[in-house]
């Protein structure tokens, strides 16, 4: 099983969660229909467009490795999430409207050729991203009992302690099983040896 240590966990998670800082053209978008100010549409102009392809999928791995402990699993790793992000988003992007895909410039801005569209793409909101977001939210629950980590430790060691300990305590009172060795405060050697696993946890659409 490759591990990586919290720093370099937290990395790799924003390989697969950066991708979609290329919609943030909707607040433009939105500041723009002011009265006064000019219309703009960036968010369908650089939407699945400007971080969505080879280049991002390559660049932000590589720039986010810089600041890893293991620079090359933390790459290796990062590698995976950018492209499980990507494969999410062809797979079960599509818009409400029954031509509205969402493809993929894989090789822009390089060129235009080789861009990925899907016809069976379901609905952002269709039932199998819905099926698969609680899936994984039980499975993320699930290795936060066993591992002493969960994905909140991207954003705060300490409050990833605390929503381990609360959710150990549920756990608990839903199995009536008795305080043991797992249910120890996590340190942080246990950080950073969590696992893989939490990597994509926020990239599927």
């Amino acid at each position: 099983m490759l591990r990586l240590r919290a720093r370099d966990l937290a990395l790799a998670t924003w390989c697969g969660v950066l991708p979609d800082a290329d919609g943030l053209g909707f607040l433009a978008d939105g500041v723009n229909r002011l009265p006064g100010r000019p219309s703009s549409w960036y968010y369908g102009q650089y939407r699945h467009a400007l971080l969505h392809n080879m280049f991002a999928a390559v660049a932000i791995p590589l720039v986010l490795s810089i600041f890893a402990t293991n620079r090359l699993r933390m790459l290796i790793v990062g590698l995976v999430a950018m492209h499980l992000h990507l494969l999410g988003d062809v797979v079960g992007s599509r818009g409400p409207g029954a031509d509205d895909f969402w493809p993929l410039p894989y090789f822009a801005p390089f060129s235009e050729h080789g861009t990925i569209q899907w016809h069976g793409q379901w609905p952002l909101n269709a039932w199998p991203n819905i099926v698969f977001t609680v899936l994984l939210i039980f499975y993320v629950l699930f290795r936060s009992v066993r591992s002493g980590y969960s994905p909140v430790g991207v954003f705060s060691t300490g409050a990833d302690r605390a929503f381990v300990r609360a959710v150990r305590n549920r756990w608990r009172a839903f199995t009536r099983e008795t305080p043991g060795r797992e249910a120890q405060p996590l340190r942080a050697a246990d950080a950073r040896r969590s696992h893989f696993q939490f990597v994509k946890v926020s990239s599927w659409p």
